[in-house]
């Protein structure tokens, strides 16, 4: 990592630390517009960690996922807004399938940079099986005719889940394989939480809102750092 790394490091982690303090849980033009920066400085990140260290394949998808996820942040912040809450469910299918080309990309990104084992996918299946469970279950979470799609993105996080904790035995715990895991578990449990705020049956408390963007941002700046140890 060079000095611009290092400021571009810095820089990310103190404007989303200022996002998630300000917002609380309130939707306003400032923190939008903190949460669209705090996104690109993310996904600038991993741009510029891959292009300093020559892009590879596995490097190129994960850029590629950084990008959709950073899509997904923009459109996920729209139904919040009073205007366009008749518009939620379209709007957190259309945020859903972006994270769903970032998952994917990123899944294709770990397999070409140090290969796949077959443990990960019943791993996965029951990871998803407690994301949706356990929302259902201990929160009373009903998901409507959104429930196939709900099932079928937590399969998506859990996969990259179980791909990442893969890496730590491909990679014999190196920088980049427990980056990989933590910011995956992170982006995990951010999801779970995710699902309390926008389907829960009571008003989503600032207490929700700070974890799960406190645990989204350290992920994804965790996944963005990773390609510089790829």
């Amino acid at each position: 990592m060079d000095t611009v790394s290092y400021v571009l490091l810095a820089l990310t982690v103190v404007v989303s630390a200022t996002f998630v303090y300000l917002s609380q849980g309130q939707v306003s033009l400032k923190s939008q517009v903190l949460k669209a920066l705090s996104s690109f400085l993310f996904t600038l990140l991993g741009l510029y960690a891959g292009f300093l260290n020559g892009l590879s394949s596995g490097s190129l998808f994960f850029i590629i996922g950084l990008i959709a996820s950073c899509f997904g942040d923009l459109i996920l912040a729209l139904p919040e807004w009073p205007e366009l809450k008749e518009k939620k469910q379209r709007l957190i299918v259309f945020g859903g399938f972006s994270f769903a080309i970032a998952h994917t990309a990123y899944y294709v990104a770990m397999i070409s940079t140090f290969g796949w084992s077959w443990w990960t996918l019943p791993a996965a299946v029951v990871f998803a099986a407690i994301f949706y469970f356990f929302n259902r279950k201990v929160h009373k979470i009903d998901y409507g005719k959104l429930t196939p799609g709900i099932f079928l993105y937590a399969f998506f996080v859990s996969l990259v889940l179980c791909q990442g904790l893969y890496a730590i035995a491909a990679r014999a715990s190196d920088a980049y394989s427990i980056l990989l895991a933590v910011g995956f578990f992170l982006f995990y449990i951010s999801d779970v939480v995710l699902m309390q705020i926008y389907f829960g049956e009571k008003e989503s408390s600032r207490t929700a809102y700070n974890y799960n963007l406190s645990f989204y941002y350290a992920a994804q700046i965790m996944l963005a750092a990773s390609l510089y140890f790829m």
